[in-house]
């Protein structure tokens, strides 16, 4: 952004040399909206999907979750992969998998199959995603500034989530579930052929084989994470211990848990390295996450009831709203670049500004909370809400890659990525939906003792009335609560020790150097036990 003044262009060298410089930067960023767009599941489908599938809306959220786990477990083989095939290579293999996922998933009833096809396309969603932004990368900040990198990594993933949820939700209401996976076929093999008939097999470096890629430890990460989970997201349906599902999920995930930890100690190259647990400050990023997945809570269950239940909108109309958190997320992105690049503020101040925010939708969603709102009055609250999203994702992952050694910084990702976007967005879900319930039947019998049914309304208009007024009550007293837990989310913020950025994002070339090295001494110990056996 700002760096593009001040270095000499930068060519993609991927490319064709009949392709003009001026087009492939936005090739780039088309291959990254089609990414964006492409998934084995769509959340907002799960309605129909319920319906027209022998599946509950927990089934549904479970398919979602599949998608975020499968898309964080390509984190640890980013580099891998990179430095193996070529960047047409990977993203024809990419695009291939996600046309393949879409086109058989409305056609597939078995429920672990299933599950299996959304894992592979969050997979294969960010493998694609990863290699348009590693090429970008010198382009959009030659001087490798990741405050820059990360304000538009998030702005163009959060930002097309929050506009293509908008396009998906319209093809549903005019059309059907299944034509956004056919949508998504139409735009995966247009990224294809593209891709294809512009882009070379260039290579920047020499080719590395692949090296140290764990995959029972994959396999075993993703069963350990799926299977809490599914716990957490069944746990309410099931009674908890009570059923013997969820114990023998509690248990596998124990199980499986400590066989990760053991192979994490006999391994050479275990899927998650030890080393990872070391990296300063990894608990406190992982408490912030699973917070800020809390707050962001009240928006999938509390906003989401309110404007369903009280107000009576459809999907398409709050789908409205989709553009004002858009619209705070672009905000973010640019305030959090600006901020770190021209006046070179603390992320501990990013991150309390950018969590305040969030905590501020809270509030506001307090005041307005009436029957008789009009949805204009949802934009402001649900643009700090965007905003805050967006800017607390920035900091906690600038400093994340400040204070990680390269070698375990992309596992840290994946750890960071099983909260952010995996159990932590469960378990919010899960507490206020718990908690609804609670104030629900509070409210309910409260305000039901007290009615007059003596009089001449009718029995059912004065039972809306109720249960209306009981929701009201109830979200009132939920969004208090996430304004409380939101204000001790930001003392704690004040109180916590946020140290001075260290560590340079390296180029393309220096990463490559770093693997290599790691994989020349690899080798050589392999071959000195293998003399001090013999």
């Amino acid at each position: 952004m700002s760096d593009w003044g001040n270095q000499e262009p930068v060519r993609l060298m991927n490319f064709r040399e009949w392709v003009p410089d001026s087009a492939r930067f936005w090739l780039y960023i088309c291959f990254l909206a089609v990414f964006q767009f492409s998934n084995g599941f769509y959340f907002t489908t799960m309605a129909q999907v319920v319906g027209e599938r022998n599946v509950t809306m927990n089934d549904a959220h479970m398919f979602g979750q599949a998608v975020l786990i499968g898309l964080t477990f390509y984190f640890p083989l980013a580099f891998r992969l990179k430095f193996r095939f070529t960047n047409r290579t990977s993203l024809t293999v990419a695009a291939t998998g996600l046309a393949l996922i879409n086109a058989v998933f409305p056609f597939v009833h078995s429920y672990p199959l299933l599950l299996l096809l959304c894992y592979a396309g969050g997979f294969f969603r960010l493998y694609g995603t990863f290699e348009c932004f590693s090429n970008l990368l010198p382009k959009i900040t030659p001087t490798y500034n990741y405050a820059v990198f990360l304000s538009f990594v998030f702005f163009v993933v959060l930002g097309c989530i929050h506009v293509f949820d908008w396009v998906a939700i319209q093809f549903i209401y005019y059309y059907g579930w299944t034509y956004i996976h056919l949508l998504s076929v139409a735009l995966c093999l247009s990224t294809i052929v593209v891709v294809n008939i512009t882009m070379r097999h260039f290579r920047p470096m020499p080719r590395m084989p692949l090296y140290g890629i764990d995959g029972l430890g994959m396999v075993m990460w993703s069963i350990f994470i799926l299977t809490a989970i599914y716990v957490v997201q069944y746990g309410e349906q099931y009674g908890w211990t009570a059923d013997r599902r969820i114990r023998i999920g509690i248990g596998t995930c124990m199980i499986v848990l400590a066989a990760c930890i053991l192979r994490m100690f006999h391994i050479r190259h275990p899927f998650i390295d030890k080393g990872t647990f070391s990296c300063p400050n990894l608990l406190n990023l992982l408490v912030l996450f699973l917070g800020l997945d809390i707050l962001l809570g009240t928006q999938n269950v509390l906003q989401n009831m309110f404007t369903g239940g009280i107000m009576g909108y459809s999907q398409i109309t709050a789908a409205q709203l989709k553009w004002p958190e858009f619209l705070g997320g672009a905000a973010s992105a640019l305030f959090c670049w600006y901020v770190r690049t021209k006046l070179g503020w603390h992320l501990k101040w990013l991150t309390f500004i950018s969590m305040s925010a969030v905590v501020l939708y809270n509030v506001c969603m307090i005041g307005i909370l009436s029957p008789d709102i009009n949805i204009g009055k949802l934009w402001w609250p649900v643009f700090l809400l965007g905003f805050g999203h967006v800017g607390v994702f920035i900091a906690l992952t600038v400093y994340a890659q400040a204070y990680c050694n390269f070698k375990y910084y992309f596992q840290v990702l994946c750890l960071l990525g099983f909260i952010r976007t995996g159990i932590g967005d469960t378990i919010g879900v899960s507490i206020w939906s718990h908690a609804l319930d609670g104030c629900m039947r509070v409210y309910l019998a409260a305000i039901g003792s007290a009615a007059n049914f003596s009089g001449g309304q009718a029995f059912g208009s004065l039972a809306d009335m109720i249960s209306t007024e009981a929701l009201l009550c109830s979200l009132r007293e939920l969004y208090g609560w996430a304004v409380i837990f939101g204000v001790v989310l930001l003392i704690a913020i004040l109180c916590s020790h946020f140290e001075r950025l260290r560590n340079p994002y390296p180029t393309l070339r220096q990463s490559y150097a770093i693997l290599s090295r790691l994989w020349q001494t690899s080798n050589n110990k392999t071959e000195k036990e293998q003399e001090n056996k013999e």
